[in-house]
């Protein structure tokens, strides 16, 4: 009984377990619902936490992690869950939904939990995103507004449509030049494509350089680098920069590697291998601009590509006619003279935009006298002059002075470069040029003007970036010219410093302005005693400045440093005393800036964006200071008394924008405060609000961005010069009223409010304020968020006073219900006159925008944003006229706008989370008089359950100009478009922009299209001509894209259809047919079909129906339709005289063609179709079959098919569907159980045999483009090609098949690239009948095919000649007998002539891959590789037809790479006695092979091969291939290798002797290993050179160098006390997760490696030194140490256990230049021993991320040549030795560790 027991218990445990969980849902129900209404308060706020963090990067421009977007997504359809959900009222006795809610409760609360946990696992990286990356999100298409020629110029349509054209991928041109002459427009057209290609998302990335007249390598692969990778290069020389900008190219991910490089102003011949793009990839494309073509030529010869060369012509006279005139403002026929010359004018300009657009801004409001004089100074020079003397004509009638000096102070700036006004404000006062002005800001209005003045008389142009302008190079030119002759002449050189001549420089020059990159030293045998302004910019550290390099400066008044990593510091006994601004912008070196103090003169100081850590008590000595900028300098501490003894101080600047903001001590606080009395300008950030100074007084501020509470957003490089007095204040209402933050809201633009305690905008005015409404009259921005408190936002007084307010937002505020607030109830006008955007989210209280019904104006309101507004049933409201009255439904839905509100220009409209929401317009409307928003071109819709009509049933006026429409998770939408055409009127006249239509996750949606009543064909038409793209996603109703009732609306356009329908069906339905008749396409039901078309006349004597015009459909994706059976049926009915049969031939459409079925379709994907049997199902007896290639005919544009996860087809398609796919080049198909052949003739019955073999007569022949066939994971894949089994009984027509018919030709004969990965039913690929047909194959992949005999299927021919082996068919089809067929006249053998890449992997019954009678075809074969083929035993197997070759000689002419890898039963490679020659084989890897007793028995001759490689790494030569071994075990061969795991890696005759390069990475099996080199082998590697073990994540590895411990018996201590690695020069190791030592020494053995050069470890993490004490006297070479990302790393050295008990001595690294320690946690050190260390030529050293290091070395450590250490503070100055330095930071940092903040 107990036995019983104690079987019995376990299983009835087992079972009571599951019921126990289910009760717990039913008994425990409100506790789960409990406990998930808690969990969701925790994703909301975290969720609400990665929402401000992404808004933040987006700001910033910082890249945000791939899974972010994902990961709210399912948030926000978790949440979704979570409340459908009940709360409350289930009741005891109702069970089944106490039951039903506890579960879901339960499983939504694991979900909540699983996201939670998964954002703790994302990582922020908060990296630079590239400006080159092209956002993901839809752009709109909507015309660029900028008015340059070519949206103004018909002549330049037809240019760029070509160059726009030629940017598509699939055109054949890589490079495509616009060519032309200077000013004729060509970087204004490449501006357009440049936009159009990032609108259309043509590319992932867009990088665009300008080049110049002056080529400056070095700054292009910058520039390059920071539109990649979002970082500048530290390579120093062009060739490392070039090579990294490859391997950034060669790393782009998958899916994302479309490219476009713009080189604007090209004038010489780039090198694109400077660039890493030679050869440039296929999918890069180049844009050149330039006005040499034979230059643009030559780059594309280099690129290896066709060009693209489009020329940029000057206008036509008619249009440069109208553009002057329109510029001038003068009317042609006003005067017949000025006529006369303007005309004259024009021809002389050349027809050239920018001439003309100068010379008429010139003229205009002119007298006659003066356009006569400007004709005479035209009249004789010739056109290159003429454009310059229209510039220098601009120049001279420029109004005043300071206007001239403000031009030519932009020519100090490189070309297209955007040129800050604020800077030129600086370098002005400086330089004192403006008269009259007495503060700073008096000068900021003066250039202003100035600079507006140069924009309207064009010799200054705008600028992407606010707060810029820039400047053509034509003008800069002029500039340049003007500028550089003289007495004292400017330098200005931007281009290729190293090509620079000192003769260039003149000591009596005026003002320089140099791009230092690639400078190594400044000219110093010059001085420069007129110099009044130097600037330089991108120097690196390298770049050394003569001593005394300021003496004789005695006229400097302006310094300026950009980007200079050294940036040489100006002193007062040095220097000039006339030095009024110095400006240090990026000067990233740490440096010590009290010398500046010395400077007693200087008015402006700038140290934005530089390392200063520390504000020094010398800088108060600079009394005459106006301007103190500390923009971006992060965690800077200022020296008490510094802000105090700054009295004259007028502008203020210390923006950090994140919680690295500058650390007020209280001092400095009570210094700000009396301070601010004196300020005009002041730019502050207080996080914490008691850190805020008390008493500040704002009464002379004018200029302001502050925040209190928070920090000022970050601005982006195209924002980062504007400024807007800005408030963000994050407070409560008590601390705002006692800052006196509320004094400035008069002079505000920017205003963010977070303040608790706050019920509306007025209690937080000044009790002064008497008129409330004049408060905000400046505000343009303002954001409300969070103000818990807030009733409503403000009186409509104060709303009418917001006369700039352009953007309002509003969100989580909990208790408002309106905007505005009428207070005494009575009606008015509320107008927001400027009003572009606004947004109201999370406002659950929201009734109205105000609480009267007022008339409210939105007179240019453009985008609107609704969020979270429960409350509201519709957003337009419906317009009811005297006569009629509302129905009940209608009373009750409450619109968001009353009837007053007026918004003629919006157009985007975003809804989401509006869950009464049931409309958005009144959905009865009768005519297009009652539908507001007729500008509308996106609408965006999301998650509002209760909405059902997303459209009037007139939606004609809506659809005028509607682009984009997306509409997500609204359950409750069936159709998108329910048009009553009663409605729609036939007066009406409407075309379509719709481009866009994007549906997910509609659980009711049906239809996209539903119309009703008689349609009116013409308006149909132009509804939906527009129609691009077309996706559906999750729909798991959805039937219908297009039926019958819409079939005479024509989407011509439409290029891409997509369904998914992930979600499992609720209704069954027998197919979604994609094309239906041949004339519908995408999900019709037959029922609907015979309803419309079943009274059809006979359609011989009729016009056939019109098809439905989808002739522009390129990508079709059809993916989780898993009802669905037949994708493409093209039939006719079983009726033969059915009116519906519309393929039977040609004559029944009066000689017409039928019409065609998907023309221009060229991609089609299939995924997850679980039902699906057909792809196309055809009748093929009636099928009208192509008779040429130029005829066209249904998808004969198809090029790609994917398929994935079709478990039911058997087969692809046919091989008549052959004869309709001649531009097929890629065919996929992957993860389908039940595939087994990829071509099938199983469709071929009698009946259509007729067909077959008339088509085989006709000129097109089968897939003659096919590039790629792709087959991976088949696991009942028989054959390629049903044409290998022959189902007719009669030998005479198996015979004929054999040689015409359906056995003729062979999918698998006319591909060029093969793979094949894990289908285990293929026995062979290459049916016999075409292994003479393979002229097109290049590449062959074989892997995993477990059944696989023959790859090429040979038959051997008995006397008689006949294939003594030949079963036609398998035998087990009992219509099939077995028997031999005679073998044709013309079967030749097999032939590979362009193959160049085999790779067989992992076929176990494998035995050989060819015969020898095909070695003299394999010419072009580069690799060929075999690996883990148990059964293989030789790789060319001798063809006994062939025996009399056996003595002659085997060439392989190009073979590069030969692998042989795991093949235990190996022989060799070849067997005869034939004699080789390998004439190009370089690489050679052979390991475990143990039965290789040769490589090839006759001589195998070898010229180019130098190395073998084993699996243990490269080994020397030796006897090469021609070795010869008897037959005994390779461990017997091997005897010192005594690792079983090293034994299998090396093949002999080859072993640790010879080994010369270890290079092991990612799969490599010598990552199994636990040690690399076991102590016994240490004395045989003598001649190891490098060893390199990366990405070897997942590793064993340990041990690396193997040494004996203890008292080992194995070692003798005397004769291996030192072993000596004579050779090893280099050492990389990365990855090795499990590497605890990496060579060690200790008293009875001693490693040495006195030659090596290089070592470098990174991401090991339980490593925990490098070297130890007694072994570094050895590296004598050492160059370069890197160690980095080592967790247990704790020192560098570490000392061996007697080394207490030796003296100590010095260690010497003679060599040793440049060492980086970087992200060790745990380093205390590089060595704790008591030894001296000498570094005489070491002068690199990084130490970054090291937070407990105390010191470098205990004993002394002599750095001579050291003067710069890089370290997370950044570059800071070697005073002292990094000992003193690391003590010396610390006590900085006040207790910070050191690394870290």
């Amino acid at each position: 009984m107990e036995l019983v027991s104690t079987i019995i218990s376990p299983i009835v445990e087992s079972l009571i377990a599951p019921v126990k969980k289910q009760l717990r849902y039913l008994f425990s129900s409100t506790k789960h619902v409990r406990n998930m209404n808690t969990k969701i308060k925790l994703l909301d706020d975290t969720s609400r936490d990665v929402k401000k963090h992404m808004e933040t990067n987006n700001r910033s421009n910082l890249e945000i992690p791939t899974h972010v977007l994902g990961w709210l997504k399912e948030v926000e359809k978790t949440k979704e869950k979570a409340q459908s959900i009940p709360s409350t009222g289930n009741g005891c006795c109702n069970l089944k939904m106490r039951y039903r809610a506890g579960r879901k409760a339960f499983k939504t609360t694991e979900e909540m939990e699983s996201l939670i946990d998964e954002n703790s696992k994302i990582i922020w990286t908060n990296a630079q995103r590239p400006l080159g990356k092209v956002n993901s999100e839809i752009a709109s298409s909507s015309a660029p507004s900028d008015g340059d020629a070519q949206n103004h110029f018909k002549s330049r349509e037809k240019s760029f449509k070509n160059a726009l054209e030629s940017l598509q991928q699939d055109h054949k041109s890589k490079v495509i030049a616009l060519c032309g002459m200077g000013g004729v427009g060509k970087t204004t057209m490449m501006e357009q494509l440049k936009k159009a290609a990032e609108d259309k998302k043509m590319f992932d990335y867009v990088v665009k350089v300008v080049i110049g007249q002056q080529i400056n390598m070095l700054s292009i692969q910058q520039d390059v680098a920071v539109y990649m990778m979002g970082q500048s290069l530290t390579e120093l020389s062009k060739e490392a920069r070039a090579d990294r900008l490859r391997i950034t190219f060669g790393n782009l991910p998958e899916g994302r590697r479309k490219v476009l490089l713009i080189l604007d102003d090209v004038w010489e011949t780039i090198e694109l291998k400077d660039i890493g793009l030679s050869p440039l990839p296929n999918s890069f494309k180049l844009l050149l601009t330039s006005r040499n073509e034979n230059i643009c030529k030559q780059i594309a010869v280099e690129a290896n590509s066709e060009s693209t060369l489009v020329r940029v012509d000057v206008m036509e006279e008619p249009e440069a006619q109208n553009f002057f005139w329109q510029i001038t403002g003068v009317s042609k026929q006003h005067d017949m003279e000025l006529n006369q010359i303007g005309s004259e004018i024009v021809r002389r300009c050349g027809f050239l935009p920018l001439a003309i657009k100068l010379i008429a801004k010139t003229l205009q409001f002119h007298e006659v006298f003066v356009w006569r004089d400007t004709f005479q100074r035209l009249k004789k020079k010739n056109l290159d002059e003429n454009v310059q003397e229209v510039i220098k004509i601009s120049y001279n009638y420029i109004k005043t002075e300071e206007e001239k000096v403000i031009f030519l102070l932009c020519g100090l700036f490189p070309d297209d470069f955007n040129i800050p006004i604020e800077e030129l404000t600086r370098y002005a006062w400086g330089l004192q040029l403006l008269s009259e002005v007495s503060t700073l800001g008096e000068a900021r209005d003066r250039t202003k003007m100035c600079v507006q003045n140069l924009r309207n008389a064009n010799l200054l142009m705008d600028s992407d970036w606010i707060g810029c302008v820039k400047m053509h190079d034509l003008v800069l030119a002029f500039v340049i010219s003007r500028v550089s002759k003289g007495h004292h002449p400017w330098i200005i050189n931007h281009g290729d410093v190293s090509k620079w001549s000192r003769a260039e420089v003149k000591e009596s020059c005026k003002r320089i302005s140099i791009t230092c990159t690639g400078m190594s030293e400044f000219p110093g045998d010059s001085k420069y005693p007129n110099l009044s302004l130097l600037r330089l910019m991108d120097g690196d550290k390298s770049l050394k400045f003569p001593e005394g390099f300021y003496e004789k400066m005695e006229n400097l008044e302006v310094v300026a440093y950009e980007k200079m990593q050294y940036a040489l510091l100006p002193r007062s006994l040095e220097c000039s005393t006339k030095l009024r601004t110095l400006i240090l912008h990026k000067c990233l070196l740490m440096f010590d800036c009290s010398v500046i103090g010395e400077l007693l003169n200087l008015e402006v100081l700038s140290f934005a964006h530089c390392g200063i850590r520390k504000l020094p008590s010398t800088i108060g000595k600079l009394k005459k200071l106006m301007l103190l900028d500390l923009t971006g300098c992060i965690n800077l501490r200022i020296d008490d008394g510094v802000l105090k003894d700054l009295v004259n101080l007028e502008e203020l600047y210390m923006r950090v924008a994140d919680e690295k903001a500058i650390r007020f001590t209280n001092s400095n606080r009570a210094e700000l405060a009396e301070l601010s009395k004196h300020l005009f300008a002041l730019e502050a950030e207080f996080f914490d609000n008691n850190n805020t100074p008390e008493n500040m007084l704002f009464t002379k501020l004018r200029r302001f961005r502050i925040a209190m509470g928070c920090g000022l957003v970050a601005n982006t490089d195209k924002n980062m010069h504007s400024f807007e007095n800005t408030l963000r204040l994050v407070t409560n209402k008590n601390e705002l009223l006692e800052s006196g933050m509320n004094e400035l809201f008069e002079k505000t633009e920017v205003l963010y409010l977070e303040v608790d305690g706050m019920n509306d905008l007025e209690e937080v005015l000044l009790e002064s304020v008497h008129l409330p409404r004049s408060v905000f009259n400046n505000l343009r921005v303002l954001d409300v968020f969070k103000c818990e408190n807030l009733r409503y936002l403000f009186t409509v007084p104060i709303a009418n006073g917001l006369v700039k307010l352009e953007r309002l937002t509003v969100s989580e505020c909990s208790v408002l219900e309106v905007l505005a607030r009428s207070e005494n109830g009575v009606a008015g006008k509320i107008k927001f006159q400027e009003l572009k955007f606004l947004s109201l989210k999370s406002l659950p209280k929201l009734i109205g925008l105000c609480n009267t019904t007022n008339v409210i104006e939105l007179p240019q309101l453009v985008e609107l944003e609704l969020d979270g507004l429960p409350n509201f049933g519709s957003i337009y409201p419906k317009k009811t006229s005297a006569t009629s009255s509302m129905s009940s439904n209608d009373s009750a839905i409450q619109p968001f706008f009353n009837k007053q509100v007026l918004i003629p220009k919006l157009e985007i409209l975003e809804i989401g989370r509006m869950n009464k929401l049931k409309e958005i317009w009144p959905y009865q409307s009768s005519s297009s008089d009652e539908v507001n928003a007729c500008m509308l071109r996106e609408i965006r819709v999301r998650e509002c359950d209760n909405l059902v009509n997303l459209f009037p049933t007139n939606p004609m006026s809506l659809l005028g100009r509607l682009e984009e429409l997306v509409v997500s998770n609204c359950g409750s939408i069936e159709v998108l478009f329910n048009i009553d055409m009663s409605c729609v009127g036939e007066i009406e006249e409407y075309s379509s922009n719709l481009r866009l239509i994007n549906v997910d996750g509609l659980g009711k949606l049906r239809e996209l299209w539903r119309m009703k009543g008689e349609s009116s064909s013409d308006i149909l038409i132009r509804t939906f001509q527009a129609v691009e793209s077309i996706e559906i996603r999750e729909c798991e109703r959805f039937v219908n894209v297009f039926t019958p009732t819409v079939s005479n609306s024509d989407v011509r356009t439409l290029m891409n259809v997509s369904i998914d329908g992930r979600r499992p069906s609720e209704e069954t339905r027998s197919n979604i047919e994609l094309i239906q008749n041949s004339q519908e396409i995408n999900v019709i039901s037959k029922t609907e079909i015979s309803k419309v078309y079943g009274n059809i006349p006979d359609i011989e004597s009729s016009i056939h129906p019109k098809p439905f015009h989808v002739n522009h459909l390129q990508t079709l994706v059809v993916s989780g339709c898993k009802d669905v059976e037949v994708v493409f049926e093209i039939e006719s009915s079983s009726n033969s005289n059915s009116t519906t049969d519309f393929t039977t031939s040609l004559h029944k459409y009066n000689h017409q063609p039928p019409p065609l079925l998907l023309p221009h379709l060229k991609s089609l994907y299939l995924i997850n179709m679980e039902r699906m049997s057909d792809v196309w199902k055809c009748n093929w007896k009636k099928l009208v079959i192509p008779q040429n290639q130029s005829q066209s005919y249904s998808f004969h544009n198809l090029t790609q098919i994917f398929m994935s996860d079709c478990h039911s087809i058997k087969y692809l398609f046919s091989p008549l569907m052959g004869k309709l796919l001649p531009n097929l080049k890629r065919v996929e198909i992957w993860f389908c159980d039940g595939i087994e052949e990829v071509v099938s003739n199983r469709d071929i019955n009698d009946e259509n045999e007729e067909i077959i073999s008339s088509t085989h007569t006709n000129t097109i022949s089968s897939f003659p483009l096919l590039d790629l066939l792709n087959l991976w994971n088949l696991p009942s894949l028989k054959s390629i090609d049903g044409g290998t089994k022959i189902t007719t009984t009669s030998i005479h027509d198996q015979f004929k098949c054999s040689q015409v018919g359906v056995a003729s030709w062979f999918l698998c004969q006319y591909s060029k690239h093969i793979h094949i990965w894990n289908c285990p039913a293929l026995s062979r690929v290459f049916p016999s009948n075409v292994v003479g047909q393979l002229h097109k194959l290049e590449k062959l992949t074989i892997l995993e095919c477990k059944s696989m005999v023959e790859i090429f299927e040979s038959k051997e021919i008995n006397k008689d000649g006949v294939d003594s082996t030949t079963n036609v068919g398998d035998g087990s089809d009992d219509t099939c007998t077995a028997i031999t067929i005679p073998r044709s006249a013309d079967m030749t053998l097999l032939e590979l002539p362009n193959l160049t890449i085999l790779e067989i992997y992992d076929c176990e019954v494998l035995e050989y891959i060819f015969t020898s009678s095909t070695l003299e075809s394999l010419k072009q074969l580069k690799e060929l590789m075999v690996a883990e083929c148990k059964a293989m035993q030789v790789i060319v197997k001798e063809d006994t037809e062939h025996t009399e070759k056996s003595k002659s000689i085997i060439v392989f002419p190009r073979l590069k790479s030969l692998t042989l890898v795991d093949l235990p039963d190996l022989k060799g490679f070849f067997l005869g006695t034939n004699e080789f020659r390998w004439k190009a084989l370089e690489k050679v890897e052979i390991y475990g092979c143990p039965q290789m007793m040769n490589f090839t028995s006759g001589h195998s001759m070898t010229p180019k091969l130098n190395y073998i490689h084993t699996g243990l790494g490269k080994h020397s030569l030796e006897c090469g291939l021609n070795f010869n071994l008897t037959n005994v075990t390779q461990e017997t061969q091997l005897p010192m290798c005594s690792t079983p795991d090293l034994i299998k890696l090396v093949q002999c005759p080859w072993s640790f002797s010879n080994l010369v390069e270890v290079d092991a990475q990612r799969s490599d099996k010598l990552l199994k290993s636990r040690i690399i080199f076991p102590y016994k082998e240490l004395l045989n590697l003598k001649n190891l050179e490098k060893l390199s073990i990366t990405h070897g994540y997942g590793s064993v590895i340990e041990e690396v160098f193997e040494v004996a411990e203890g008292t080992n018996e194995d070692v003798d201590i005397e004769t291996q006390s030192v072993v000596v690695f004579e050779k090893l020069k280099e050492v990389t190791l990365s990855g090795i997760d499990n590497l605890k030592h990496m060579w060690k020494s200790n008293r009875w053995i001693v490693l040495n490696f006195p030659n090596v050069t290089k070592v470098s470890i990174k991401r090991c993490p339980l490593l925990g030194q490098v070297f130890s004490s007694c072994m570094v006297g050895s590296l004598l070479q050492l160059q370069e140490l890197h160690i980095s990302d080592c967790e247990s790393m704790d020192v560098i050295v570490k000392q061996v256990e007697d080394s207490e008990t030796r003296p100590t001595t010095e260690v010497v690294f003679p060599c040793l230049k440049s060492i980086t320690l970087f992200k060790l946690p745990n380093l205390k050190g590089f060595c704790l021993g008591k030894e001296a260390f000498l570094w005489p030529i070491l002068d690199a050293l990084e130490i970054k991320d090291c937070p407990k290091i105390t010191v470098f070395t205990n004993g002394q450590s002599t750095t001579p040549e050291l003067k710069l250490i890089d370290t997370t503070f950044g570059l800071c100055h070697a005073t002292e030795d990094p000992n003193s330095f690391i003590k010396t930071k610390q006590q900085e940092v006040r207790g910070v560790s050191f690394g870290y903040y």
